[in-house]
């Protein structure tokens, strides 16, 4: 079982950033981003948007800002860290945390019994796999994948591979971030053939609930968690830090963008590409997504 999703230290700022950087000193317990459930999270903002829902998280401890943007952090007690370049600053010192073996999620490692797992697969030894788990050929299951009892993992499925993260020195060359986090997947869930899930970048789990589908050549991002008895259909896109909810039904060849949240029991009807938010029990459609039944409406009507 899980003992944890983060290793607890506190940082002190004025021990990573130099002086010239820091507006109003403090300290931190872990990297996060702006909407985090962890107390003590240093965070970046590029834009005042972020900035503002940074400042009203009671979570956040740090915020590294634009130096255009510190009169708008005004008297509130986070620390603030100033640069240009919030978003390299703040993967500057994630690298160097994950390096330092700071960032690392906290789980037990371990097979259970009656597992079938085909000899061409590869399990990691910082696994976790329940009993009667089955895992079909030339599947990997990498560092601090979390599975429970009874899933089934298809041929050539990737459980905990690295999500993308498009980060540049300044003479372009692209830096490699890796990721502090897991997967998770709940008891009497099946991943098939060719599924990809990415770990989560913060150490935390992205997430797959109890008795889920997930299709074939399906890609999950890094951060997200789907509700039990959702159903992901084949050749599908899930952005990175989705919330969906319980019984949701997602269409084949749908993609929906990174960080919404889609609610419980929604339809997202088949190649619906979703860049909004979704109610409880909504269904929709089309590209870009609005109400299913709107959608057939206005189709009918053109179709005249």
């Amino acid at each position: 079982m899980l003992k944890g999703t983060q290793l607890a230290y506190l940082f002190s700022i004025n021990n990573y950033f130099g002086r010239d950087a820091i507006f109003r000193d403090g300290t931190f317990d872990i990297l996060h981003e702006v909407d985090t459930t962890y107390p003590g999270s240093l965070v970046y903002c590029q834009n005042l948007h972020y900035l503002k829902r940074a400042l009203t998280n009671e979570n956040v401890s740090a915020v590294i800002c634009p130096p255009t943007l510190v009169n708008e952090t005004g008297t509130s007690p986070i620390a603030v860290i100033l640069d240009k370049n919030p978003r390299r600053l703040f993967f500057q010192l994630y690298i160097k945390l994950y390096e330092a073996g700071s960032n690392i999620s906290n789980m037990e490692f371990g097979i259970g019994s009656n597992c079938d797992i085909h000899p061409t697969a590869t399990i990691s030894k910082m696994a976790w796999l329940g009993n009667n788990v089955k895992v079909g050929a030339y599947a990997v299951i990498e560092d601090f994948s979390h599975i429970e009892s009874d899933v089934d993992i298809g041929p050539h499925a990737i459980i905990g591979a690295e999500g993308l993260i498009s980060l540049r020195n300044e003479d372009g060359s692209l830096v490699r971030v890796k990721h502090a986090g897991g997967v998770e997947i709940g008891e009497g869930s099946q991943i098939l053939a060719g599924a990809i899930i990415a770990k989560s970048l913060f150490p935390s789990f992205t997430h797959i609930g109890q008795h889920c589908q997930i299709g074939i050549m399906t890609s999950i991002g890094h951060g997200v968690s789907i509700g039990n008895e959702s159903i992901i259909s084949g050749n599908s896109v899930i952005a990175g830090r989705v919330k969906m909810g319980k019984n949701v039904w997602v269409g084949t060849s749908s993609s929906v963008a990174q960080g919404l949240t889609i609610g419980d029991q929604a339809q997202i009807k088949m190649g619906s590409v979703v860049v909004s938010n979704i109610d409880v029990g909504q269904i929709v459609s089309g590209n870009f997504a609005v109400s299913h039944r709107k959608n057939m409406a206005r189709y009918l009507k053109s179709a005249e």
